[in-house]
């Protein structure tokens, strides 16, 4: 895990370029506090800041070179390569490539991917299993390779500024290259009050993208050329649950095997739900495991109990992490290693409890993937297998509401949800997920400008609709969330805050073989549209590996008591941030608007549109970018 960063500019000297690189590596140094790696030539530079996992010898540096395959009739050094991530399968390709005649400097997973790219050129990719972001110079073409994992785990930015290409780990490293400008894009803010996030491929700042998760980007001759180079294909249908349930063991018992590969310490975060102690209870097979969770002491969004037993049950050594501190110094902190403002507020514990980790392993596995593979959002994945089982939802839902129970309103989500499942796809995806209303976006925006921004975010699961067309709405609803929300929400969030300490965290539920055999299940053994809990066979997979009774509780999220918080320290510092004198929201909507959220009262469900509001503040005051 590590930080990358570079520039291909033609006719830009290799000092300039070195000296701009520099800049753009301090900027991550805490991605990579293990060591430093720099190449520059003549048009190119590339960056590396070393986190050391694998082979931690000076043979694991980067940037690599294939100098070592000059006998196979390549002049020495015609290849550079800057890795972030792991590569999971890198033994196997190892030995097959030394077969072939590849010679090797180091054990680095890394390397393997230089002479991957020498027999398979750009196809090098379908063959890596991993989470990574890469950059690969081919120094005889003058071409640049760059790519990001399967399911995005980790992150790589990209900006073109006429045949000049820059792209790095983080938003805020490219900006200190001064070769982008740091000017916020309103469509990307107008996106971030909708969903909480900025989705991909937009981010906070113009003429600055995203890669795609399992995207490809080619700079040759000064143009881009982009690909997505895999999409999930089926498997073969099991007949029978008992066959199911193996092929699921083998499957995740193999992951969490390769996940577990490293020269330095691995633990676990372990919160008590089915995802993170199925991982557990599997590494603790093979590996004397630390778990780490966090607890909410005197609240009742605790799950550290629960954490506890199944760490006694397992034989793990426990450590619980109490946030019973300040929320607002904690914000702080953790917004200072936002690139873009970003409003989930569980970055906040997952913030502290990395640090703790970091004191004990350098490698944690987590359990998330889990809801998005096998079915975890009851709710929203409920809905789904209703729009597949259930004809005429607008009218069952009309008539639901005109009989008890429902005409009361008190007991309206059975309605609800079949108003969601007559939706279109695009259209339900932003109401499952939208923080605020459209109307709430109007009056912040004005109804101007909301008019085609509203209209554009009908547009962040489109790729995912399309390679999903013809799928049972279950096993789309799937992967919508795997190939959107997961990525730009979930692994945004365990990347920088874990990466703020320097800390791998490795999801082995993201094992695409993993994902490809989830989506091949019958959709009623992962969710059912009756309440009943989701993720059916992963679930019975987990029951003898877990305490007795766990399974039982409902279902909760790793969610903070964000009212309590806002109403005990943050509000304050909303009010003296986005309604004082000098507010930089105000340069963007209306105070009014704003104003008006404030002042509507406090009920159960959180108020995460404060919330996002005061990151928001917080990071325009931090990186203070222009206007258009």
């Amino acid at each position: 895990m590590c930080g990358i960063a570079g520039i291909v500019a033609p006719g830009r000297p290799a000092a300039f370029l070195a000296e701009r690189v520099e800049r753009m590596g301090l900027a991550m140094t805490h991605r990579g506090p293990d060591g430093q790696g720099r190449y520059a030539a003549d048009g190119i530079a590339l960056e590396h800041r070393r986190l050391a996992i694998i082979d931690l010898s000076e043979a694991g540096r980067q940037p690599m070179t294939n100098e070592a395959c000059a006998e196979r009739g390549r002049s020495k050094g015609t290849l550079r390569l800057v890795v972030n991530g792991e590569i999971y399968n890198y033994r196997r390709l190892r030995d097959e490539l030394i077969a072939r005649g590849h010679a090797f400097r180091s054990t680095s997973d890394s390397e393997v991917v230089l002479h991957l790219y020498e027999e398979y050129g750009d196809d090098c990719l379908s063959r890596l299993d991993g989470m990574f972001a890469l950059a690969l110079w081919d120094e005889p073409a003058r071409r640049l390779l760059l790519a990001r994992d399967r399911f995005g785990i980790k992150p790589l930015y990209v900006a073109q500024r006429g045949e000049t290409l820059c792209f790095a780990s983080e938003l805020t490293a490219l900006v200190q290259s001064g070769l982008v400008a740091a000017v916020v894009a309103p469509e990307a803010l107008y996106a971030y009050l909708a969903f909480s996030y900025v989705p991909a491929p937009q981010t906070i700042l113009k003429g600055i993208d995203k890669l795609l998760p399992a995207e490809s980007v080619v700079w040759e001759g000064g143009k881009l050329e982009r690909r997505i180079y895999w999409e999930p294909r089926p498997t073969a249908v099991l007949d029978s649950r008992r066959d199911a349930l193996a092929e699921l063991e083998h499957r995740l018992e193999s992951s969490v095997r390769d996940h577990l590969v490293a020269d330095v310490p691995v633990a676990a975060f372990l919160s008590g739900g089915v995802d993170s102690s199925t991982i557990v209870a599997l590494a603790q097979r093979r590996h004397r495991m630390q778990t780490f969770c966090v607890s909410f002491p005197g609240t009742d969004v605790d799950e550290a109990p629960f954490a506890r037993l199944v760490a006694d049950h397992v034989g793990a050594r426990h450590h619980e992490v109490a946030l019973g501190l300040d929320p607002a110094a904690l914000l702080v902190q953790a917004v200072a290693r936002m690139d873009e403002p970003f409003a989930d507020s569980s970055a906040l514990p997952t913030f502290a409890v990395c640090r703790a980790a970091r004191e004990l392993a350098t490698v944690v596995l987590s359990g998330d993937g889990g809801d998005e593979v096998f079915g975890g959002y009851t709710g929203r994945y409920r809905v789904a297998a209703m729009q597949a089982a259930l004809p005429g939802r607008s009218h069952l839902a009309r008539w639901l509401r005109s009989v008890p129970p429902w005409r009361s309103g008190r007991r309206s989500s059975l309605p609800a949800m079949l108003d969601l499942a007559a939706l279109p796809d695009a259209e339900r995806y932003l109401c499952e997920r939208q923080i605020t209303t459209p109307e709430e976006r109007a009056c912040l925006f004005g109804q101007t400008a909301s008019v085609p921004y509203e209209r554009a975010l009908r547009n962040a699961p489109a790729l995912a609709i399309r390679q999903a067309t013809g799928w049972h709405p279950v096993h789309r609803a799937l992967w919508m969330d795997l190939a959107t929300s997961l990525a730009d929400d979930m692994l945004t969030k365990v990347d920088r805050m874990s990466m703020a300490h320097g800390l791998e965290v490795r999801v082995p539920f993201l094992d695409h073989r993993l994902v490809e055999f989830a989506l091949s299940l019958p959709p009623s053994w992962l969710v059912s549209p009756w309440p009943v809990e989701g993720k059916r066979l992963l679930r019975s997979f987990a029951a003898p590996l877990l305490p007795p009774g766990l399974l039982n509780r409902p279902k909760q999220g790793f969610v903070v008591p964000l009212n309590r918080w806002l109403q005990d320290a943050l509000l304050k510092m909303f009010d003296d941030g986005c309604l004082g004198a000098d507010s930089e929201t105000a340069r963007w909507m209306d105070r009014r608007a704003v104003a008006a959220l404030r002042q509507a009262p406090f009920a159960a469900a959180p108020r995460q549109e404060l919330y996002a509001l005061l990151v928001l503040e917080l990071w325009l005051r931090r990186v203070r970018p222009g206007h258009a």
